[in-house]
């Protein structure tokens, strides 16, 4: 960790991230993109890959050429270390049973119901008839939680190195309530101009940037904890990949009329059991570190 806290290279790190990120962002809107669920298949991936690199390459530059880190010294101040395969082999298993949490609970709530014919995802695949739910649950769940994380992993690493290797660790010296709560709030702003024209919460383009900071707080509980302990940027990005993975997997046509801003992944279904989950967490690494 850095200490004391260096301003200068937190401003560098928040400038290039943000004007960057927002600068690519707004020129997609003002050419007539959006991103609701209906119309993002539509959406330059290219350039939105290339916002997900951008607080990576904005804590490289700020570790580099403002804390004059060398390239060696970089390895170890961004956590760039994978760790034991322990942790990483748990989050397999730990992703999909969190998304089934926060559906169980949003179906229990009477926020959604389940589409067991996945009517929703044949209709969109143009009735196509080999598609079955027993095909669907056989293909879609297993390659959401083995090849998921895998196929998000390089895009989500762009994203960890930046906000857990990079701003988490040099936020430290203020407290983990202070830091968490910063990197939270961050975090879930960059997302603001994607959520404005309709990603994770249509219709709801200000609550909806709000919902996201509480979001990625909660998730950040989980996420920032298992980082701290293991010491590795690489396992945020895996955790982040899974839960991706998860995201645009299976749930999203098992429950198809959940409401994305009280149920789901997204919604405050989404923020409990995460709360639950990094909690949980928070309390297991603690006797474990206490056991070492």
């Amino acid at each position: 960790m850095t200490n004391p806290i260096q301003r200068a290279s937190l401003l560098t790190f928040i400038a290039i991230t943000f004007i960057g990120t927002f600068g690519i962002e707004f020129w997609l809107i003002n050419q007539g993109v959006r991103f609701d669920t209906e119309v993002i298949q539509y959406t330059p991936i290219g350039w939105l890959l290339l916002t997900m690199w951008m607080p990576g390459l904005a804590a490289l530059i700020a570790a580099k050429f403002v804390e004059g880190l060398s390239f060696a010294e970089l390895k170890e101040s961004l956590l760039l270390r994978l760790g034991s395969i322990g942790p990483y082999l748990l989050v397999f298993l730990i992703a999909p049973l969190a998304f089934a949490g926060m559906y169980g609970l949003s179906w229990a709530l009477g926020l959604t119901t389940p589409d067991w014919g996945m009517s929703t995802l044949i209709l969109a695949t143009g009735n196509d008839e080999s598609i079955t739910p027993e095909s669907v649950f056989q293909l879609m769940l297993p390659l959401s939680i083995v090849i998921g994380p895998l196929m998000h992993f390089f895009f989500a690493l762009g994203e960890e190195i930046g906000w857990r290797g990079y701003l988490l660790t040099r936020l430290m010296p203020l407290g983990k309530v202070k830091a968490y709560a910063l990197v939270g709030i961050l975090w879930g702003l960059w997302h603001a101009p994607i959520i404005w024209v309709g990603f994770n919460y249509p219709d709801h383009p200000v609550a909806g940037i709000g919902m996201m900071c509480l979001l990625t707080s909660a998730f950040g509980l989980f996420i920032n904890e298992m980082t701290l302990h293991y010491r590795s940027a690489y396992l945020a990005a895996f955790i982040h990949a899974a839960v991706n993975a998860q995201g645009f997997g299976i749930w999203m046509w098992l429950f198809p009329d959940t409401s994305p801003f009280f149920g789901g992944a997204t919604g405050f279904t989404g923020i409990i059991v995460w709360l639950c989950i990094g909690t949980m967490t928070t309390k297991m690494l603690a006797k474990l570190k206490i056991l070492n």
